[in-house]
């Protein structure tokens, strides 16, 4: 019984939004520097993960053993999903690794840009994570971020947190150019 009140009394990470920056410009200006702010700066890339599932770790005496674990990736896509300039919203697919409780993990995000006249705002929602190896565990990809003990979810918010600073600044700041 206890097990079935703990599940449903779950609570995950849903969203994560940034404070309201200031910033000089119409909603319009702004979405052009953060288009190219996000093209610099997030990513969507694959992500490989691992297990040794197939009998090489510390079970293998009973699974079967002998076997060489398997690795494979997530594939990644496109970062902007849309670009609204005119309404000021900027859609974008995120992911970025970050570290918890000695784990490499990834956490991955719809990550949407808002702008408005003279200030913007930027959201992550769907948020997932993977561990990126898991040993003799078969690893089952990306699952939803609990917030609960141990879980480590203050460090995948942490990381999201880091992407919407890096975004943030780059939109007040101007977009990285050249001098050639």
């Amino acid at each position: 019984m206890l097990i079935s009140s703990f599940a449903s009394a779950a609570e995950y990470l849903e969203e994560v939004e940034s404070e309201v920056y200031q910033a000089s410009g119409s909603a319009q200006e702004i979405s052009k520097r953060a288009k190219r702010c996000i093209a610099q700066i997030v990513r969507n890339d694959e992500v490989r993960i691992s297990d040794s599932s197939t009998g090489t770790g510390i079970f293998s005496a009973f699974s079967g053993g002998g076997g060489q674990g398997h690795s494979g990736g997530v594939s990644g896509g496109d970062v902007i999903v849309d670009a609204d300039i005119e309404g000021g919203i900027i859609t974008a697919n995120n992911r970025v690794d970050y570290s918890s409780k000695m784990l490499t993990h990834n956490v991955q995000s719809t990550m949407t840009f808002l702008a408005k006249d003279g200030r913007f705002k930027i959201r992550h929602t769907n948020i997932q994570y993977l561990q990126k190896s898991t040993g003799s565990m078969h690893n089952t990809g990306y699952q939803r971020v609990g917030k609960w003990w141990g879980s480590g979810w203050e460090d995948a918010k942490e990381a999201l947190d880091e992407v919407s600073k890096k975004v943030a600044d780059c939109v007040i700041s101007g977009p990285k150019k050249e001098d050639w």
